[in-house]
């Protein structure tokens, strides 16, 4: 029996193995095989078995260890990784067993592999806010009477936003979908200006997040987005440009990937902070 399993012990219908988004990576499994038979995966146009893929040449999926030797579980596997085109063809993944005698059989699944619509997307606070003066109150840092002038800090605050999760069907709240995970990145022109940073990235069901050894950011599937706060040091005399890229992004469990790079970015503007030398009596 050819079993479809993703890389949980069980797939919801809009994630599923045999309608899989193009950008997943999924698992086929074959169990009940005679022990120390070969096996060989492979992927056909129809369901006779005509017009073989070589996933080679083709670029809407890639077989991964398509060949192997069964086991005493009597087991059999592979990974496929599903591309962007993929949806635009109905797929039979074939596995095929060769005995020691060199009898061979053959079974089959249908895959209909689905348009990938997972989007996470960056935008200002509001969105239509690019840009703003620089935050000059004392609570900011700006401290004009101080003996060393500091210019203060402004404060940007950035949505990232999730568009088309995938539902998880695993659990009993409506609306519920897979965790998702991004790495934000920041930069800010002029370059030498080097006082940014994020000051923090909440959810309302996440509260508030840590990054792992990879820069990344996991957030539960229960919230759309999140508010990354971002730190920058003013600088007088000059306009600042603030952007948040994000990169890497990613829906646990499904592992599709982000459909449209196109919004990744936002920027911000910190118009001029007049530059002031002294200020003395006559």
């Amino acid at each position: 029996m050819l079993l479809a399993v993703g890389f949980s012990p069980t797939a919801n219908a809009q994630s599923a193995t045999r309608q899989p988004y193009e950008g997943a990576l999924q698992t086929y499994t074959c169990n009940g095989i005679s022990a120390g038979a070969l096996y060989n995966f492979y992927i056909t146009a129809n369901a006779d078995g005509s017009g073989y893929y070589d996933d080679g040449l083709t670029g809407e999926f890639d077989i991964i260890n398509a060949k192997g030797k069964v086991g005493v579980d009597g087991l059999a596997s592979t990974k496929i990784q599903w591309n962007s085109g993929a949806s635009a063809h109905i797929y039979y993944v074939w596995l095929e067993a060769t005995d020691n005698g060199g009898c061979t059989n053959r079974i089959n699944i249908q895959i209909t592999p689905q348009i990938n619509k997972f989007d996470l997307l960056s935008e200002n606070i509001p969105v239509d806010n690019t840009m703003s003066c620089p935050a000059v109150a004392s609570t900011d840092g700006f401290n004009p009477l101080a003996s060393a002038y500091d210019a203060g800090t402004t404060t940007l605050k950035f949505i990232v936003r999730r568009l088309n999760g995938t539902d998880n069907k695993q659990t009993a709240l409506a609306g519920d979908t897979y965790d998702w995970s991004f790495q934000p990145v920041l930069s800010v022109n002029p370059a030498y200006n080097t006082g940014i940073s994020i000051v923090s990235i909440v959810g309302v069901n996440s509260g508030k997040l840590t990054s792992d050894v990879n820069n990344l950011y996991l957030v539960k599937g229960t919230d759309s987005e999140v508010t990354v706060t971002v730190a920058v040091k003013n600088v007088p005399g000059v306009s600042q440009d603030v952007k948040l890229s994000i990169k890497n992004q990613s829906e646990s469990r499904s592992n599709l990937l982000d459909s449209n790079s196109s919004n990744d970015s936002v920027q911000h503007r910190i118009e001029v902070l007049p530059v002031i030398d002294s200020l003395q009596g006559v």
